[in-house]
Order: structure tokens, then C-alpha cells, then sequence
């Protein structure tokens, strides 16, 4: 029984040598029977069977070990016990919401006839409060026509009202976008105080600089952020300060040489025309842009050592996962092994194999579409979250605080209910406020050409709610939450935020070629803080600060960050849930600058400033709010 297969610290090695690498597994030469694998070897051993005999168990194993996998979960008594009495969270609803909030954006996938990769590949969504009155607005990315059909689409800015309902403000901020858009992230570039607007698109990516009055402008080529010395695929981006030098700089990455050279269509299961894998196209460079702090960005991806022309990006994120004060770049491939770029005090080296986060347990190279950083368990370390494709489950890994993210997938629980459907945008949430992350994930397929093939795969597919039960495990909850009763739909990129500044955070889903969908929280029971930091001598959005309170004998930590998720990027506020502490006894931040601010004895359900080095904590700025700084009702 595979219960925890951290407790097996062995090294598994490919006898043929053709994909070595190091893993936490059990002896699985003696479960399986399979004796071509040899532990601890280095070198590997080339003397155990014909090559036809290697090939064989390269290729069976790692579906018997996923089968262990789902046996360990199923056996598993405590597993068993806790899926049988789920309690926290109890009663809490999402409801879909998109149309009362005046929300009528339908994204259009441009395709003609059977769509090609690009097509099925966003949308992304992020959110900010762009406009400074302390309400989360949205903005949505779209496709456009590439066939000359004359159709006219464009990304879209909603402003939110404060009262349920939201705003299209595209025309009047200008910001329709210049292309084909895949993703957004925003981020305060020059330090103004009003956050800015990076768009990734197929072709020229854009930069569009908020000048506080509610209008933007396109300084994309003054800045010098276009991409296309990457190619022309963009994907997952993320504003970060690598330097710590107090200004933001972005990492894009970039996804696959999709044209002049590669093919648009290949052919599915029952020779069914379709779109193409990752695997026939070659893959693209990244781009790590330094800035200038004069509204310019130089591109450092070689000098700062990031550079990787093979890669094909899904998903960037960037967390400090060792502690060492300085954020760590986390990089999801198609197909490819994920890579995790350690920062040495600005410059990096690429670890992702020694990390072991390349592979996935089963040593698998991943169709890694989402990246969350997370401290699920609350010991203070940054845990990993990745999704991947149908039939291959997601993938939780736990931080062992030395280096090291050990996956513990089966031990998590989230093998089974995400084997199933193809897993997209998402991440760790608290939605019931209980003080442990939870983990929501939109799903949908890449080929609408699987309805036709009798595998029972579905292209539109449900989406994921799992809850963290506080024991390392998580349980599903789709059905009790109502997630599971929304009609399905093709799900992309996915951003967290309390849209009506209730305390609880909200749900958003881009879905390709529809409109998104908008979820509300139901949740009043427990209690919670919200935390908007300002940087003076760190980057004014204090991306890379950690917060850290102890509240109800519990320790919990959030870090500022940028992207994430897959092409989207949440908001930047720290929701922490408190479950039933009126407050927390300390709130220490810590800043990238490496100001330490603490706080104590803050009283909960309330929205909480705090600008760097500041002996006092304020009050959100948040239009129709009480002076006390409260705006969800009291507890």
C-alpha cells in the first residue's frame, strides 16, 4: 500500500538510461516484479534484460504505478473515513452570476472549420482594481478573425460597479488589445500607484501604461516588451522583482513554432482530423525583461541565465520556495520536463530535475497547463500544485524544506477525481475561510474531435472543487458546492477574487469560445482578513512580500504574486480565512526589500492596508465602505 510515498527516499532509474531521474517511490522492483529497474543505481544498470524487455517496463510502469496510486487512495482508511464525514464548508453554494452582473462577454476561438492548436489554446483572465476604489475589475482577453471573414472582436475591461454589476469601459479605456490574445497579468511597472496591463497575444505581445485617469496607452514599443524575439506563440507570463531592486520585471514565456513550418492538422484515434500535439511542433524561447526604472525593459534572459530555446511554456510561477528571500521561477512545459529556475541573487539556475518537480512520480514528462504556489499544510513552505491531461490525474507536491518538492499526489487524494477530465486553470483557495487552502480547477479538452471517438472523453467537461480536510489529504466537493450542476463548458484560465468584498473569495473561469463564468461564494460562517500591501522601498505592489498571522493556534503564510494559474492572474489582495478567531495574534510581513512589519492582535472581517515600514495598519480605500474598515457583514 502506497499511503506515503514520501516515506520511500529511494532513487528509480531507467535501466536504458533513457529518462533518469530521481524520485520518491517505493520498491517498486519488488511490488512489480519488474526487474529492469534498479534503485540507487548511478550509473544506471544496463545488464538486466533485452532492450524489447526495457522498452516494455519503461513504457508499462508508470501506468501500474498509477494504478497503485488510486489503490493506496482507495484502501486507505483514513482516506475513507474522512471522505464518508466531509463537514467543513458545509452548506456553501456557488452560484453562477455572469448575466446579473451585466457581464456579456462571449469569447470567439476565430476558428475555421476544425479549429488548429492555437485556437483551443486560451483564454486567460486577470483581475486588478485598475481605476483605485477598491473594487476587483476584470479584464478578458479574446481571439480574433485570421481568416479575413470580416468578423470584429476585441479583449474587454469591466469595471466593477460596487453593487453586484459591472461595466464594459473597452472603448473608453482603450484597451481593446492589438491581436489575437491568449493571456493577461497586471502589474505597477513604474512604481505610479495605478497597475498596468500586459497582454500576451499570438504575434506582438502589449504593454498598456494606466494613466489614473481611466484611459491607457499603448507603450509597448517604448518599452521594448513585444516578445517577438521569442517567437510568436506567447503564453504565461508573471511581473516579478528578480533583483529586488524595487521595480517590477517580466518573465514571458512562449509556447510552440506554430507557423510558416508547422502543421496545422494531424490525425486522432479512428483517423480523425484534428489539431496537433505539442509534439510536432519544435518549441520556443523565453524572455526575462529587466527594468530600467525608466519605463523601459532590457532583455536579460541569457545574462540572467533563463534562457531555454526548446521550451514550450504553459504556465509561469514565481514563489520563494526555499526561503531564502528571493523568488524562484516556475515554469510548466508541454511535454517537456517543467523547469524550476533558482534565483542566486539575480541571476538563476535551472534546478527543476534536482528539485525533483520535473517529472511527475510516475516519471512522466507532463501536459502541465497550470502552475499554484501554496502552503497547504501550514508549516510555512511554499507547496506545488500542477494540473495535466486527461487519463494522467494532477499533481500535488509538499515542500520538505530543504530543497526538495516531493510529490505526495496519492497521498493527497486528488488522484482520482481529476483522472478523468483535462485539467486547466485553477489553484489553491480557501473558499469556506477554515484556514486551509482548497483547490479549484476548470477543466475542458483540447480536441472537440473526442465526441466522435468512442472513448467516453468529453470536449466540454465540469469543473473541480476539492476541500483540504487539515490532514494532508483533500476530498472532492463539486456536487456539495454546486459547481458540479453548471453546465460544462470548455475551461481555461481561472482568477480568485472577492468581486463584492464579502470576505470570501469568489470564482472566475475563462471558457474558450463562451462567455466566462462568474461564481459567488456563499460562505458567511467564518471569519477573515484582507490585506492590500503597498511597497515604498519595494516594489509599490509588493509582489514577492510575504504575509504570515497566527491566528486560533494556526500559522498561515500568503505571497504576493503575479500570473500563475494558466494565462491569468488573480488579485493581488491576501485573503486569509481565520475559521472561528475574532483575531490573529500576529501579522508579520515581510518585504522584498527585506523590511520585516509586524502587527498585533488585529481584529478580524476587516479590510487591512499596510504600506512598507508603516508602525500602523490602516484601512482599504474602498468606495460605499464604512469607516471601520469593514465591509462584509459582522460574524
Amino acid at each position: 500500500m502506497l499511503a506515503d510515498l514520501r516515506a520511500f527516499p529511494q532513487t528509480l532509474t531507467y535501466a536504458d538510461g533513457v529518462r533518469v531521474r530521481a524520485v520518491n517511490a517505493p520498491q517498486i522492483a519488488e511490488i512489480s516484479g519488474l526487474s529492469c529497474y534498479r534503485l540507487n543505481s548511478d550509473p544506471p544498470n544496463h545488464g538486466c534484460g533485452s532492450l524489447a524487455e526495457r522498452e516494455f517496463m519503461r513504457v508499462w510502469s508508470p501506468l501500474l504505478l498509477k494504478v497503485l496510486l488510486v489503490l493506496s487512495v482507495a484502501f486507505d482508511p483514513v482516506g475513507r473515513c474522512c471522505a464518508q464525514s466531509v463537514q467543513a464548508g458545509a452548506g456553501i453554494k456557488f452560484s453562477d452570476i455572469t448575466k446579473t452582473a451585466g457581464i456579456t462577454f462571449t469569447h470567439f476561438k476565430g476558428n475555421r472549420g476544425i479549429a488548429i492548436n492555437l485556437e483551443e489554446f486560451g483564454p486567460g483572465v486577470c483581475v486588478a482594481d485598475f481605476d483605485g476604489d477598491g473594487w476587483p475589475d476584470i479584464y478578458f482577453v479574446n481571439g480574433r478573425d485570421r481568416y479575413n471573414r470580416g468578423i470584429s472582436v476585441h479583449n474587454a475591461l469591466y469595471r466593477n460597479n460596487a453593487d453586484g454589476t459591472f461595466t464594459d469601459l473597452t472603448d473608453k479605456a482603450g484597451v481593446p488589445g492589438t491581436g489575437y490574445g491568449l493571456g493577461c497579468i497586471w502589474g505597477d511597472y513604474d512604481n505610479d500607484g495605478h497597475p498596468d496591463l500586459f497582454v500576451m497575444q499570438y504575434g506582438r505581445n502589449v504593454l498598456y501604461h494606466n494613466n489614473g485617469d481611466g484611459t491607457f496607452t499603448d507603450v509597448t514599443d517604448k518599452a521594448g516588451v513585444a516578445g517577438l524575439e521569442s517567437g510568436t506563440f506567447h503564453s504565461g507570463a508573471a511581473f516579478f522583482d528578480y533583483d529586488r531592486d524595487g521595480y517590477l520585471d517580466l518573465y514571458v514565456g512562449s509556447y510552440v513554432q506554430l507557423e510558416p513550418d508547422g502543421p496545422l492538422y494531424c490525425t486522432a484515434g479512428a483517423n480523425v482530423k484534428s489539431s496537433c500535439p505539442p509534439q510536432a511542433y519544435q518549441g520556443s524561447p523565453d524572455i526575462l525583461y529587466h527594468n530600467n526604472g525608466d519605463g523601459t525593459f532590457t532583455n536579460v534572459t541569457q545574462s540572467a541565465n533563463v534562457f531555454q530555446p526548446k521550451g514550450k511554456n504553459l504556465a509561469v510561477g514565481v514563489g520563494d520556495y526555499d526561503n531564502d528571500g528571493w523568488p524562484d521561477i516556475f515554469v510548466a512545459n508541454d511535454g517537456i520536463p517543467a523547469y524550476l529556475y533558482h534565483n542566486e541573487h539575480g541571476k538563476f539556475k535551472e534546478i527543476g530535475l534536482a528539485a525533483d518537480m520535473a517529472y511527475s512520480i510516475d516519471g512522466k514528462a507532463m501536459a502541465a497547463m497550470c502552475i499554484s504556489l501554496g502552503d497547504y499544510d501550514n508549516d510555512g513552505w511554499l507547496d506545488l500544485y500542477i494540473s495535466d491531461f486527461q487519463g494522467n490525474g494532477d499533481h500535488i507536491w509538499h515542500n520538505d524544506q530543504h530543497g526538495h518538492m516531493r510529490e505526495a499526489t496519492g497521498q493527497a487524494g486528488i488522484f482520482p477525481p481529476t483522472l478523468n477530465v483535462l485539467s486547466f486553470g485553477g489553484g489553491f483557495f480557501d473558499y469556506d475561510n477554515d484556514g486551509l487552502l482548497d483547490l479549484f480547477i476548470a477543466n475542458g479538452h483540447v480536441y472537440p474531435e473526442v465526441e466522435s471517438i468512442p472513448t467516453g472523453e468529453h470536449y466540454r467537461q465540469l469543473n473541480t472543487l476539492l476541500h483540504n480536510q487539515g490532514n494532508g489529504k483533500f476530498v472532492e466537493t463539486s456536487e456539495a458546492t454546486g459547481i458540479a450542476s453548471l453546465a460544462p463548458r470548455v475551461g481555461r484560465g481561472v482568477a480568485f477574487a472577492d468581486f463584492d468584498n464579502d470576505g470570501y473569495v469568489d470564482l472566475l473561469v475563462a471558457n474558450n469560445d463562451d462567455p466566462p463564468t462568474l461564481l459567488h461564494n456563499s460562505a458567511t460562517s467564518n471569519y477573515f482578513l484582507n490585506f492590500k500591501l503597498v511597497g515604498s522601498k519595494s516594489n509599490r505592489d509588493a509582489i514577492g512580500a510575504r504575509i504570515r498571522i497566527v491566528a486560533g493556534g494556526i500559522s498561515q503564510i500568503r505571497e504576493i504574486a503575479s500570473g500563475g494559474s494558466y494565462l491569468s492572474q488573480s488579485d493581488l489582495r491576501a485573503n486569509f480565512g481565520l475559521a472561528q478567531a475574532a483575531q490573529a495574534d500576529t501579522v508579520e510581513v515581510r518585504w522584498p526589500s527585506g523590511q520585516v512589519d509586524s502587527f498585533s492582535n488585529v481584529k478580524a472581517n476587516k479590510f487591512y492596508l499596510i504600506t512598507e515600514g508603516a508602525r500602523e495598519l490602516q484601512f482599504q480605500k474602498i468606495s460605499s465602505a464604512p469607516a471601520d474598515g469593514r465591509v462584509a457583514p459582522a460574524r
